[in-house]
């Protein structure tokens, strides 16, 4: 034996040429006895439906029927032998793809072997290491008087309603209310106007220099304000319609009353265990992602491309759906650029928890599939949409046992981390 798999003339022949991570290359070369024979195949179906003028269908001589469809048939089996050696290639190589291969620099002259190579994109060869042990800092977020508190003002903050301030001129804990109109070398910004526009006179604005030109203006005051547009010198003509104060509602029982609470003392009750699922929630969410960087550092696998691609997609489909709009080329690009990273790292995990779990021996039971499928199925009360979960689980019943898995393999990090715990 050659390099080749096989040295018979009326077989094909594969051969891998290159591996780069988990792109594989591989020629593949089928001998011209095999062309030649499946032309000959070609050109007789071609012949049982060619129309021919003096012939009936199929009565046509095969001669004449070359002369007239060599080229299409040529094609036709060019295409069926791609088809057909392509995956038979790959099996004979032990390649398992991950996505769909795609065939490049393919030669066809008549008489010669046709030849073609495929680049494959498979699995990486997965070896975990350093998954034990894992040093963690166990954040813990304290439900105390202080995080209480905070809640309260923000609760505050939120009911908060806007008052005529008792102050004739503007300062910056007012809330003005403006008519206003940019101008840019004296001409005027069809687009950057407005009426009654509401300026927070604490916070920053986009128009630089704004705020302080309102600074002591009074109701009914119109001035000439200088401020910075897009960078550049430009002229705000501003007139101030009111002045507001923002008051707060006092922190009593009325108050706890109008959120949806008997007394002050329920409220802050309930906001102490709201703040403590929280803080546990965002403890669980650190500790996943403290064991996932380290298994990131510790295990820099090769991906397959079209994978990453994939999760890219998903990644950038799920923030526009969330976002609500559309992108522009240039919006789509940097938001690739700037997600990759993160693309590669899920693709990366996916591969590492299940080698994980393999290495361990960790499977999900028929129990745990079971048990999952009574929690969806309780949470439902339609006897339709409790069979579509059925049949959904039935049809997803391996990637739901991986779920469960993948699940399991990170509990069983977390059980086998190093965990300090810290108080934030």
């Amino acid at each position: 034996m050659g390099l080749f798999t096989s040295e018979k003339t009326d077989k094909a022949k594969f051969k891998k040429l290159k591996e780069e991570g988990c792109v594989v290359s591989l020629s593949v070369e089928v001998p011209p006895q095999l062309v030649e024979q499946e032309t000959q195949n070609m050109l007789v179906r071609f012949q049982q439906s060619a129309k021919i003028p003096g012939f009936r269908p199929g009565k046509a001589p095969i001669e004449l029927i070359k002369k007239s469809y060599l080229g299409h048939a040529q094609e036709q089996v060019l295409d069926a032998l791609i088809r057909r050696y392509t995956p038979e290639a790959m099996k004979e190589l032990h390649l398992r793809p991950v996505a769909v291969p795609s065939v490049e620099d393919v030669h066809f002259e008549p008489g010669k072997p046709i030849k073609f190579q495929v680049r494959v994109e498979v699995p990486p060869a997965v070896a975990p290491k350093d998954y034990q042990k894992i040093a963690i800092k166990r954040t813990q977020y304290l439900a105390d008087e202080k995080a209480i508190e905070a809640r309260l003002q923000e609760l505050r903050e939120a009911n908060a309603r806007l008052e005529k301030a008792a102050s004739e001129a503007a300062d910056k804990t007012h809330y003005v209310v403006i008519d206003y109109q940019a101008y840019q070398d004296g001409k005027p910004l069809p687009k950057a106007k407005g009426d009654n526009e509401l300026v927070d006179m604490s916070s920053d604005q986009t128009l630089e220099g704004l705020v302080e030109g309102i600074v002591g203006m009074k109701r009914g005051e119109s001035k000439d304000l200088p401020v910075k547009l897009n960078g550049k010198s430009a002229t705000i003509k501003a007139s101030v319609k009111e002045i507001k104060s923002k008051i707060l509602p006092a922190l009593d029982a009325e108050f706890a009353k109008d959120i949806g609470f008997e007394s002050l003392d329920l409220l802050r009750a309930k906001l102490k265990e709201v703040i403590e699922q929280e803080g546990q929630q965002k403890t669980e969410r650190e500790i996943s992602q403290q064991i996932e960087e380290a298994l990131l550092k510790a295990n820099q696998i090769p991906l397959p491309p079209a994978l990453v691609e994939s999760q890219l997609e998903h990644m950038i489909d799920r923030l526009r759906r969330q976002m609500g709009g559309r992108l522009n080329d240039e919006q789509l690009g940097e938001l690739k650029k700037k997600m990759l990273p993160r693309a590669e790292d899920e693709v990366r995990i996916g591969y590492l928890l299940p080698a994980i779990a393999e290495k361990e021996k960790i499977s999900a039971s028929e129990a745990e599939l079971q048990a999952e499928l009574d929690k969806n199925l309780a949470a439902i009360e339609s006897d339709v949409k409790k069979d579509e979960i059925r049949k959904m689980f039935t049809e997803r019943k391996d990637a739901l046992a991986g779920m469960i898995r993948d699940r399991k393999a990170m509990q069983f990090l977390r059980d086998q981390a190093v965990i300090t715990d810290v108080t934030a």
